[in-house]
Formats: structure tokens, C-alpha cells, sequence
């Protein structure tokens, strides 16, 4: 296996819906289950890889238009993740942090975010971001607004705003940018994902939908990050 060169994976876990509907299943929360099963493997499989900083995205701001339903059910799974499997997060030395706008959440759900960054802060194999309620636009916005008021109450001078202080005020402040994206279920967009920090990125679209994604895939797309950077001479 050829030695791995991306230091920051990000994956748009796209397909959970589709691929419960292609099974026939009741409830597209059978799909959901599945990905969660998947995203924990691609956790194990970056720490094999040697991937140090690993981004996903699990609920964008634009989930909160999905029914009722689903977003109830899809919080009832994430709690199930961060308290029933948090375990496993440590045993494979995972340090949990989640980003996004947390005022549509409520205060028993931020609580639980709270207890599995606290319970995982000191692993060390991989150091995990899960987007939860996040939105790249509303993250860059809610950075101005706090750079802003920083101004105005004379935490910081206002002088030259520089690309470094900016970044200071962003959910990520103090992470590498993410050298390459994946995204499963056959879109080529990144849908709002971390616009500022996938400046650089290279990206690997695939149609396979999100909870059939593998190994055997994601050696595929960093084999493909790698030829990139042999053609462009790094």
C-alpha cells in the first residue's frame, strides 16, 4: 500500500435515504442506522490509513426542513451514537468534536455533545469533527458577527483583518484544511460543506450511496489524491 499524503479527510455521508428506499425498508431510518454503522468503520479505516483529522457531515441546517419525523428520529440516533456507542470512539482513540449552530438544538442534546467531547478529549489516533446543524454560509456569517461584536466591545483592535485572525473565529479555528473530500450518492457538489476550509481540496465523487461505502472505496479515492498531486509535480 502506498503511504498515505492526505492529513484532513472530509466525507459527505450522502445516500442513507435512497439506499433504505432500494431495500424496501418501512422507514428511511433503517438507512440511517446503516450509515451510522459505516461511519464508525470509516473512523477505524482513516486510523489504518494514517489519516490524522477526519470531517463529516451528519445534519446540515437544511435538515431542519426535512419532516418532523425523520428529524426527531434522526436525533433520537445520534443520541443512541454519543451515549450508547461513545465507547467505541475511545477504545479506538477517537477525540470527538462537533461543529455547527446549536441554537435549534436543545439544551439535553447539547449537553450530550458536551459529555462525549469531554469523555474523548484525550484520544489521540484521530481527531474527529461531526458537522451537526451546520451550514458553511451560516458558520462564515456567525465568524463575522463574532469578529464584529469583538470590535465593538474592544476585544481586538479592528485593524487589518487578516485570513489568520478570521480563522480564528470559525468552528474549525486551530484544524488543518481539509486536503480532499469525498462525497457518496452520486452528487458533485459539496451542498454548503466548509466552503472556507475546502478552498484547496481536491474532490472524489461516487455513485455508491453512503452505507455500502468500504475500505476497499476510500483506497480507491486516496489512491486518486494521490496520482493528482504526482501529475501536478508535489
Amino acid at each position: 500500500m502506498a503511504e498515505n499524503t492526505v492529513r484532513h479527510l472530509g466525507v459527505i455521508m450522502d445516500g442513507n435515504r435512497r439506499w433504505a428506499k432500494q431495500h424496501m425498508f418501512a422507514s428511511v431510518m433503517r438507512g440511517h442506522e446503516k450509515g451510522v454503522d459505516t461511519f464508525i468503520d470509516l473512523c477505524e479505516w482513516c486510523e489504518n490509513a494514517g489519516i490524522p483529522y477526519l470531517t463529516v457531515y451528519a445534519f446540515s441546517t437544511e435538515n431542519w426542513k426535512r419532516s418532523q419525523q425523520e428529524v426527531s428520529d434522526l436525533f433520537k440516533l445520534m443520541r443512541r451514537f454519543f451515549v450508547d456507542e461513545i465507547h467505541r470512539c475511545i477504545e479506538m482513540g477517537v477525540s470527538v468534536h462537533c461543529v455547527g449552530n446549536y441554537e435549534r438544538m436543545s439544551e439535553e442534546d447539547r449537553r450530550i455533545i458536551r459529555d462525549a467531547e469531554e469523555v474523548t478529549r484525550d484520544c489521540t489516533k484521530l481527531y474527529l469533527q461531526i458537522a451537526l446543524s451546520y451550514g458553511g454560509r451560516d458558520e462564515i456569517l456567525k465568524a463575522a458577527q463574532r469578529y464584529a461584536e469583538d470590535v465593538r466591545e474592544g476585544r481586538t483592535d479592528g485593524g487589518t483583518l487578516t485570513e489568520e485572525v478570521f480563522e480564528s473565529y470559525l468552528y474549525t479555528a486551530g484544524v488543518p484544511d481539509m486536503d480532499l473530500v469525498i462525497r457518496t450518492g452520486g452528487d458533485h457538489r459539496l451542498s454548503n460543506f466548509f466552503p472556507w476550509q475546502t478552498t484547496y481540496a481536491d474532490l472524489y465523487f461516487t455513485d455508491v450511496l453512503w452505507p455500502d461505502f468500504s475500505e476497499a472505496l476510500l483506497q480507491d479515492a486516496l489512491e486518486y489524491y494521490r496520482s493528482v498531486k504526482i501529475n501536478k509535480g508535489k
